[in-house]
């Protein structure tokens, strides 16, 4: 069964999304509607339970262009390229320990880029340098995964990307830390479990019911023009983004 759309609603706008190769299907059959899903590639050089999440392995700069981790990079040109996504292979491999995974793990939203900087690849810094993107220093490594974007707005559990994004004048709701699953970790991030599928429509990767702050989530997302796509029933679990890396 589909939930991503109501029914008789017709989604113009289609995207490419790059979704954990381990939830593909159940993805799929969720928000099959709202364009092409591609599995990733695992790679082996992260710790197991995130080897599959996209935003380990691939940043998206929202306007066409994708920079992939090197040891990874050939198979993804083979998916991607065909449907005019432009990769930009990455300077920095990836390593199985905190910082050395975090180096494509970048929070793009509202003209602002947030990381770990002395940690990210620097192939990211130059194409955010070359849009003038404001590069913005925050204390969390997995700065992509920890927050969830809807619009402009930001959705965080993290205190230091909470503060960096409020002082960059974004919205921001500050949740609490847990309640959503993420396999061989003691709880997975709201924006590992979440992604924009186009504009106005958030997916979530789960039901905000199961969260003790879902429906104060939900309407931040609606204040921000955001509609949220729920599975309903399920328990949120953090997939590594629902990575959109470009329209079809």
């Amino acid at each position: 069964m589909n939930f991503s759309a109501k029914r008789g609603e017709t989604v113009l706008k289609k995207g490419i999304y790059v979704v954990d190769n381990r939830y593909a299907d159940e993805i799929e059959q969720a928000f099959g509607d709202w364009g092409i899903f591609i599995p990733t590639i695992p790679c082996k050089e992260l710790a197991e339970p995130v080897s599959g999440h996209p935003d380990m392995v691939l940043f998206p700069d929202g306007k066409g262009t994708t920079v992939c981790a090197p040891s990874v990079f050939d198979g993804y040109q083979a998916l991607l390229s065909p449907l005019g996504i432009k990769l930009v292979q990455g300077k920095k491999s990836l390593l199985q320990d905190y910082p050395g995974d975090v180096a494509y793990n970048v929070l793009n939203v509202g003209g602002f880029a947030f990381a770990r900087w002395d940690s990210a690849d620097e192939e990211i810094v130059s194409l955010l340098s070359r849009q003038n993107i404001c590069t913005v220093s925050v204390a969390q490594g997995y700065s992509k995964c920890s927050a969830m974007v809807a619009g402009t707005g930001v959705v965080t559990a993290d205190a230091s990307i909470a503060g960096a994004a409020e002082g960059a004048g974004l919205s921001v709701l500050v949740i609490e830390p847990g309640h959503i699953e993420l396999p061989g970790y003691g709880y997975g991030f709201i924006g590992g479990a979440t992604g924009m599928l186009n504009e106005n429509n958030l997916a979530v990767f789960g039901d905000l019911h199961t969260h003790p702050q879902g429906a104060e989530i939900r309407r931040f997302a609606e204040s921000c023009g955001v509609n949220c796509r729920e599975i309903p029933g399920r328990p949120l679990v953090d997939v590594g983004t629902i990575l959109c890396v470009g329209y079809v």
